[in-house]
């Protein structure tokens, strides 16, 4: 049987004595990982490692269940940066400075929410990209169906819930692909991704049918290894005749309206050298 240390581990760093014992492990199994200062005890009925992070003791501490981006975070989601607050939810009324209150049933052996509960959390909290790719994340990794989501989604006031779940692409493979194709979309432009083109590879997104648009976000690469296949990739593009845009992680954060317009720009460029052509 695996050690009390190594269960925690794989629960993030912490747990309610309850869902210890309801995996096999004794009471006297329990006290004596807290004697020998391998686990210790932040609050009654709660056991965790040394390192367990932060926002998982502070659930723990008072009695509520992380959510939202907090729990997507703390489960390695895609989250985009946000304010310093921790989103809990509660089944009863409660006041916790610093933190962002869910109300909403939770089960008391979980100190982390449990997926469709994290989304909903995240649809009716966040602005609606944050929201978007955190949720999108969860359908790729089949955390949580889309259908799922419609389902739950289904009452008169979620229609702008709804909509966002329509555009979920489970193949999106970085938040950054998600945040371009849904400021392109939002411009009325149409955006096809993870394309995949005869002679060049996958590429990031495709716009309008005919403008190639590659985001270099290093951070979600998968190594050195990964960004020279790109380059790679932009080269052959580039050589087959594909107007290539490539995106800065910064621009697609934090100037979304530069990057749109950039992208537009760059179309009309392709227009006119096609009309200039058929001219000639």
């Amino acid at each position: 049987m695996q050690s009390i240390e190594v269960f925690l581990r794989v629960h993030h760093g912490a747990a309610r004595f309850s869902t210890l014992t309801a995996n096999g492990f004794s009471r006297t199994q329990i006290e004596r990982a807290v004697a020998g200062g391998a686990v210790h005890r932040p609050r009654p009925g709660t056991y965790a490692l040394p390192d367990a992070p932060a926002e998982l003791l502070f659930a723990a501490e008072h009695g509520v269940s992380l959510t939202c981006e907090s729990a997507a975070r703390l489960l390695g989601w895609w989250v985009l940066p946000g304010a310093p607050l921790v989103h809990v939810a509660a089944d009863r009324a409660t006041r916790l400075p610093g933190a962002v209150i869910h109300r909403g049933p939770r089960t008391a052996k979980r100190l982390i929410s449990p997926p469709l509960q994290i989304i909903d959390s995240a649809f009716r909290c966040l602005p609606p990209l944050a929201a978007l790719v955190l949720a999108e994340y969860a359908v790729s990794r089949h955390y949580v169906g889309v259908r799922t989501l419609e389902l739950h989604f289904s009452g008169p006031k979620d229609w702008r819930i709804r909509q966002l779940i329509r555009d979920i692409r489970p193949g999106t493979a970085s938040p950054l692909e998600v945040c371009a194709r849904f400021h392109l979309q939002a411009a009325g432009l149409s955006v096809e991704t993870e394309v995949q083109i005869a002679g060049v590879g996958r590429v990031d997104l495709v716009v309008e049918g005919r403008l190639l648009v590659e985001i270099d976000g290093y951070e979600f690469h998968s190594g050195r290894e990964h960004y020279r296949r790109d380059r790679s990739r932009w080269n052959a593009a580039t050589a087959a005749g594909w107007r290539t845009l490539r995106i800065t992680t910064e621009m697609v954060l934090h100037d979304p309206d530069g990057f749109v317009l950039l992208v537009r720009s760059a179309l009309l460029v392709r227009s006119a050298r096609l009309v200039r052509s058929a001219l000639r």
